[in-house]
């Protein structure tokens, strides 16, 4: 495989986990508290990922303590705030909405870049985006009236797109704020732990008055799913993807959350192949290949 095109393979993956993270996190909203199953999912994550980033991050401790805060804020960003506000989200909207507002994250970085930022956005990087979107809006909507007309505006609606704009930062940051000689696996490692801990006060302080966890065989199986997959192997795939691509072009992979999540539901759920699902992923792909060329001309 030609190594050029590595990091635009590899950025597929965080999409494809975190739409299951969106499913299963609905499919268990009664039964959970949202900081309650953020904490829980990334205690487990630093659990299972501790054995293998002790030794690196002891290693390369000096780096770790010279760049602390700028890790701190990326953790505050990434592991502790946006999977605590999509969590919130869950217990008030659909996947659907969440999905579809989780879709503005390429547009918020792009503002942000363009106007904070001063980075130049093409007009065929703009034009990507729409075209993204619309694939992602045909999918969500399934081009039915009904379906658009019952899409209301609530406050999970409001957490969701809060959640969003809390990515787009982080991943706007990443690329100013991570030491670039702290290695993939212990720049993980720290962030969660630090991630984690941030957590451990908000669930004493109970802001949002949740109930404990009803901890069955299911949640279970849901919190072993989102500690391993969206959590480890999706957040290894996103930073190095935004490291090498940068986070307009990377952003702009998350339009494939809808997709995949239409996937899911006719793999799992025995649904059929519909025109929407067609016009949708072609649009989506479009709107990715529009972007991904003009990075590839520079």
């Amino acid at each position: 495989m030609n190594k050029k095109y590595f990091p635009y393979l590899i950025m597929i993956l965080p999409p494809l986990l975190w739409a299951g993270n969106f499913v299963v996190g609905r499919a268990v909203s009664d039964q959970h508290a949202p900081i309650g199953l953020s904490f829980w999912r990334w205690f487990l994550a630093c659990s299972i990922l501790l054995p293998f980033v002790v030794k690196p991050i002891w290693q390369q401790r000096q780096i770790i303590l010279k760049h602390f805060w700028k890790i701190f804020i990326l953790a505050a960003l990434s592991i502790s705030s946006f999977n605590s506000l999509a969590y919130i989200s869950l217990q008030y909207t659909t996947a659907t909405n969440a999905t579809l507002l989780n879709s503005f994250i390429p547009i918020f970085i792009l503002i942000i870049t363009g106007i904070f930022f001063k980075e130049k956005i093409s007009k065929k990087q703009i034009l990507g985006v729409i075209v993204s979107l619309i694939g992602v809006i045909v999918i969500l909507t399934r081009l039915d009236q009904q379906v658009i007309a019952e899409l209301e505006i609530n406050k999970g609606d409001l957490w969701m797109l809060l959640a969003a704009l809390d990515w787009a930062l982080y991943s706007i940051l990443l690329k100013y704020l991570r030491p670039k000689d702290l290695k993939p696996m212990p720049f993980l490692g720290i962030m969660m732990i630090i991630g984690t801990i941030i957590l451990v006060p908000l669930l004493a302080i109970n802001p949002f008055n949740e109930q404990p966890i009803r901890w069955d065989q299911d949640m279970i199986k849901a919190l072993a799913y989102i500690a391993i997959f969206p959590s480890i192997i999706s957040y290894l795939a996103w930073n190095y993807g935004i490291q090498k691509i940068g986070a307009s072009i990377g952003g702009q992979y998350i339009h494939l959350m809808p997709l995949f999540g239409a996937i899911m539901a006719i793999i799992f759920l025995d649904e059929k192949i519909q025109l929407y699902h067609i016009v949708g992923g072609l649009s989506i792909a479009l709107g990715l290949w529009l972007s991904i060329q003009q990075h590839n001309q520079k």
